[in-house]
């Protein structure tokens, strides 16, 4: 019996395997060694948790999330899983998950685009090469965050249409000084960013919004996807920009003759439970 965890921009998805079938699933808030101590995913996950998870006897706990990018951050979510499951724990980056959860056992080019982003190439198993994503203020680039930043800026400049400019002021009754504050002054200031892309996505056919989404998406192929040998390599992705803006995305993949098809998904889990179920 295993369980693969796998933590995202909104949630924790948990499930229980055994042999060939799923056991159990659940559902908890996002965990992240980079924001969070040992002892608050512990207590994160003992109060969120259902009780039966805790009384299982695990072969192996597979966990992929975000702020695993260092063994110092892999040691805080290790120690706390050690603590609540007693088995051996494997910790590994949301970007693998992405990898084996839509590639399986196929080389090819993986990358997430939600409120991050993120990208490699994939040998079927494991990572070979990385860009370093450089988080919202040095890259990020495809991210919600960095759209989200590039319209407030347009916004505030007013070079935003007029239009956008008023709808938005409106929808959050801000004014640009308030605007200001919003970001500068928030705890996650990233986070106030991406939030920004649920307005976009209500004018996600306007020609001003396509025009940015696919200037964020060409700096993501320009200056992460194009320093691998991606060339015949199928494409996937996970995250909701991939997800709410892939006419657009397939569309600025082709011009770097890449294309992600139907290998999209919003979170990488179910294939990631089939890969495991294949490859223990």
């Amino acid at each position: 019996m295993r369980l693969i965890v796998e933590t995202g921009s909104f949630g924790t998805e948990w499930a229980i395997i055994d042999s060939d079938q799923v056991i159990s699933t659940a559902k908890t808030e996002v965990i992240n060694p980079f924001l969070q101590s040992r002892r608050e995913i512990s207590r994160l996950v003992r109060l969120n948790l259902p009780e039966m998870f805790f009384h299982q006897k695990y072969e192996k706990v597979y966990y992929y999330g975000a702020g695993c990018g260092t063994e110092e951050r892999k040691r805080i979510v290790e120690a706390s899983f050690t603590t609540q499951f007693k088995s051996q724990i494997v910790v590994d980056s949301t970007l693998l998950a992405a990898a084996r959860g839509l590639l399986q056992n196929k080389e090819g080019i993986a990358c997430i685009l939600g409120n991050n982003s993120g990208s490699c190439h994939y040998d079927g198993k494991n990572i070979v090469a990385s860009v370093m994503s450089g988080g919202y203020l040095l890259g990020d680039e495809g991210s919600a965050t960095v759209l989200g930043r590039m319209f407030l800026s347009d916004v505030l400049k007013c070079m935003a249409p007029t239009e956008l400019i008023e709808a938005f002021y409106e929808e959050y009754e801000a004014t640009p000084f308030m605007l200001q504050n919003l970001v500068y002054e928030h705890l996650h200031p990233e986070n106030f960013l991406a939030s920004v892309c649920v307005f976009l996505k209500g004018f996600q056919k306007h020609e001003y919004v396509q025009g940015l989404v696919k200037r964020n998406f060409r700096d993501f192929f320009s200056r992460c996807v194009q320093q691998y040998e991606h060339i015949g390599l199928p494409f996937c992705s996970a995250g909701h920009m991939a997800c709410d803006f892939l006419p657009l995305l397939n569309e600025v993949a082709k011009e770097f003759d890449a294309n992600f098809g139907n290998l999209v998904e919003m979170t990488p889990m179910k294939g990631l439970l089939d890969y495991h179920l294949k490859n223990g």
